[in-house]
């Protein structure tokens, strides 16, 4: 996995940690709770997914990539389906830390190319 991308999924367990942190300090434990566990499983499946995408291209091992499907589309989607059907978090805490990893993975990628701009003037 590049650098750029393990660097994005540690920051955002970092800022999922502490915007959990928040909520359960506000006494919105379900929301702490909900946020936490859709995070975990929206960097478990984008990991997953990277892997993937990883042993097709480059063509390793069937054996890993037979595993990582089982793991990905059986056992991973069942959790997130219960994870919904449980009705314990509320929704927007769901979407939340699912889309976590989306929006550190914009900002990630956006700030180093703004940073690199070069505003001062030679004459």
């Amino acid at each position: 996995m590049p650098e750029a991308l393990r660097k994005s999924i540690k920051i955002n367990i970092v800022l999922v940690l502490i915007a959990a942190l928040v909520f359960t300090l506000m006494r919105k434990i379900s929301f702490s709770s909900g946020l936490l566990v859709s995070a975990a499983w929206s960097t478990v499946n984008f990991y997953l997914t990277l892997n993937l995408f990883e042993i097709a291209a480059l063509r390793k091992s069937k054996k890993k990539l037979l595993l990582l499907l089982l793991i990905k589309f059986p056992v991973l989607y069942l959790l997130g389906f219960l994870i919904l059907i449980v009705k314990f978090f509320p929704i927007t805490s769901l979407l939340a830390g699912m889309s976590s990893i989306l929006l550190v993975l914009g900002v990630s990628t956006i700030w180093p190319k703004r940073a690199k701009l070069n505003t001062s003037c030679q004459i």
